[in-house]
């Protein structure tokens, strides 16, 4: 019983002699390092169509100097400068029957050349072309 007495005395002593060496060598400005990392500013905006874990606009940046790259869309380009909701219905089957012809590894690739080209996507197509993505393919 004595031995397990010494040994405990010895790892208090130990302790106590490492915490008063740690608050000696500390530096003021030393922090403990937190688990928690801090906030992130939001780069995603209203129109992050959630596609992808991550935004869509990050991955914009990712890809700024790449070129345009047309997917037989050229005809959506007289849409530059209209709102997302500004569309006619006729105006939206043009939308859809590009959106409905692109391959599933396709989509993102052309959701930024859109973005690129300075068009917006109507709503009911960012839902549709969110719809499209997320649904298994073969």
């Amino acid at each position: 019983m004595l031995p397990a007495f010494y040994i405990f005395i010895a790892m208090v002593v130990i302790g106590v002699i490492l915490y008063i060496h740690d608050r000696l060598t500390r530096k003021p400005d030393d922090t403990a390092q937190q688990d928690v990392q801090p906030p992130q500013q939001d780069l995603c905006s209203d129109d992050c169509c959630g596609t992808n874990e991550v935004c869509p606009s990050e991955m914009m940046l990712k890809h700024i100097n790449d070129p345009v790259v047309y997917y037989e869309d050229e005809e959506l380009d007289a849409f530059k400068g209209r709102q997302a909701n500004e569309y006619s219905d006729d105006e939206l089957e043009q939308w859809r029957d590009v959106l409905y012809t692109l391959k599933h590894d396709d989509l993102l690739g052309w959701e930024r050349s859109i973005k690129k080209r300075g068009i917006i996507l109507p709503d009911v197509i960012k839902e549709e072309l969110l719809s499209l993505y997320n649904s298994p393919h073969s």
